[in-house]
């Protein structure tokens, strides 16, 4: 079921020709897109659409209700710059997205899963990020953190199978999740990395 009403996107059947999205079509503009998988109520994302206002910015979200929340305070912030979707973030990326079409992916404190048996259910595998380089525009980054030290060292590993994405320095700016603070408030610590699309 896809969430209706202003700023959300309605998806195109994967089995009636080509279902990618076309971003100059649904923003007006052909500014960069950057997309967050897995936005909860939205905070970061609405603070990077206020602060970038020259960039496009897609949240996708399963959580009917944290979508409803941060589509709501979009729109009394007037933010033209932010699409929604309800959706898996895994099909999302392999069926909807269009070859380097993207100028960023945040992938913020995803579920570890953490018992063995739905390790299988992780978002991040070797299939995932072959979808992420295929997307990512050229210097395109992806940009990662989770306060799970395990599933870091899974990224970690599957990020070595890249052949076209290289470890950058980067100021980490914006709002925090509510997850990041929860994080810090406890006293844990949080793993991050920033790679980008180096030019082939």
């Amino acid at each position: 079921m896809q969430e209706t009403g202003e700023g959300f996107l309605t998806l195109p059947a994967t089995d009636a020709g080509d279902p990618t999205l076309n971003w100059s079509t649904i923003f007006g503009n052909d500014q960069p897109v950057e997309i967050e998988l897995g936005i909860g109520k939205g905070r970061f994302l609405l603070d990077a659409a206020e602060r970038l206002p020259g960039v496009n910015f897609v949240g996708v979200e399963w959580a009917a209700k944290y979508l409803r929340i941060a589509q709501h305070r979009a729109v009394r912030r007037e933010l033209d710059n932010m699409r929604f979707v309800r959706t898996d973030a895994r099909e999302f990326v392999e069926f909807f997205l269009s070859t380097g079409s993207i100028g960023a992916y945040h992938i913020y404190f995803p579920d570890p899963w953490p018992k063995k048996r739905h390790h299988k259910r992780r978002l991040f595998n070797e299939g995932f990020l072959r979808e992420v380089e295929r997307t990512l525009q050229e210097e395109g980054r992806l940009w990662l953190a989770t306060d799970y030290a395990d599933y870091f060292d899974v990224m970690l590993e599957v990020l070595e199978t890249s052949r076209c994405l290289a470890v950058v320095d980067g100021e980490w700016v914006g709002a925090k999740t509510n997850y990041e603070d929860k994080y810090i408030a406890q006293g844990k610590p949080i793993y991050r990395r920033i790679v980008q699309k180096i030019p082939q």
